[in-house]
This record gives structure tokens, C-alpha cells and sequence, in this order.
């Protein structure tokens, strides 16, 4: 006849059972919670998006068949999927409008008109223009541009500056003096890429 085991044996062994079993359940749990953020990730930033799907009118497919081989044949051959990836990452992310044409001015640094206290302003920024010939010209003129933004930023105060509303004065006024070097209005945005006042 077998031996029967003390009670105390008998406690000992269900909270192993019980602590083996929370074990397995924990690490069951961890294992989905990892197999489902990579999930997530692997949707959210290496599937491929879905080619659209065209509709096309008969007549439509005619003009169009010229315009869908083009791209076929610009494409490079052999891209790896990583490239591919990357491709359209960058395609999704960048902008969607277009800068028309740029042209940058060199940073100024001007005293302000305060009489109170000596404060300067230091500013940069890019013009975008609506055509090429009115940023070759700007180019060309770029001298003048600078002397123009001087004499009329040196006339500001810090109190002008300060606000949100005195920046989008000073663009307006910026874009006047543009327009007026140019003999026609050709300037679109200004674009500050430096504003500091001290």
C-alpha cells in the first residue's frame, strides 16, 4: 500500500503547480503583446500601400496609354524592397506643394530705432517668386535688396517686431519694396529663416 504524504507536502506542491501555471500565462501574454506590436509596426511602416484603383472612360484610355508607359520605363530596374520602402516614405511625407522659385538673402543685422535702449535685429529669409526671370533678377539686384530691407527695418522698434502681427506688417512691407524693384508684382511669399531681436 502506498504512502499517503503528509499534508504539509500536499500544500507545498499545489502553489508550485499554481506558480508554473501563472508563469506560462505571463509569458504567453508578453509573447501576443510582442508578436502584436510588431504586427503594428510591420502595418504602420513596411507594407506596401495598395496601387490605386483607375476608373477609366474609353476615351479616357486612349489619351491616357502614352502617359502610363512613360513611367514604366523611367523606373529602375532591380530596386531592393528597402529602396522601395524609403522611396515612398519620402513621397508620403514630403510636401505637397512646390516651392516656385527661391532666392535667398543673407542675414542682416540692423540696429532698431529704440532710443531707450541700444536692440538690434537680426534677420534672414527667402523670396519665392513666381517666375524664373523675376528670381534672376532679384538675384541680380541683390544689393539693393539688402540696402532696401535695411533702411526700412532700421526704422522698426522692438515694440513693432515683437508680435506676430508686426512680423506679418514687416513681410507685407518686405514684399512691397520687392515688388517695386521688380516694376511688377511677381513676389508670392516671404519666408523668414532667421528672426532674432536682443
Amino acid at each position: 500500500m502506498p504512502k499517503e504524504q503528509p499534508a504539509d507536502e500536499q500544500v507545498q506542491e499545489q502553489p508550485k503547480k499554481k506558480s508554473k501555471l501563472k508563469l506560462f500565462i505571463i509569458l504567453f501574454i508578453l509573447l501576443m503583446l510582442i508578436l502584436g506590436g510588431l504586427g503594428v509596426y510591420w502595418w504602420l511602416n513596411l507594407r506596401m500601400p495598395d496601387a490605386p484603383v483607375k476608373t477609366e472612360t474609353p476615351q479616357q484610355t486612349e489619351t491616357a496609354a502614352p502617359q502610363a508607359t512613360a513611367p514604366a520605363a523611367e523606373a529602375p530596374q532591380g530596386k531592393t524592397l528597402a529602396e522601395n520602402i524609403s522611396n515612398i516614405r519620402e513621397q508620403i511625407m514630403s510636401p505637397q506643394k512646390t516651392l516656385l522659385n527661391i532666392v535667398t538673402i543673407p542675414t542682416v543685422t540692423i540696429n532698431l530705432a529704440d532710443k531707450d535702449i541700444i536692440r538690434y535685429l537680426k534677420v534672414g529669409f527667402d523670396i519665392e517668386v513666381s517666375t524664373e526671370d523675376a528670381a534672376k533678377s532679384l538675384e541680380d539686384q541683390k544689393a539693393r535688396i539688402r540696402d532696401s530691407i535695411i533702411i526700412l527695418l532700421s526704422s522698426k522698434t522692438y515694440s513693432e517686431l515683437s508680435t506676430t502681427e508686426g512680423k506679418l506688417k514687416v513681410k507685407n512691407e518686405i514684399s512691397t519694396r520687392l515688388n517695386q524693384i521688380l516694376g511688377v508684382p511677381r513676389v508670392v511669399q516671404i519666408y523668414f529663416n532667421e528672426f532674432v531681436i536682443n
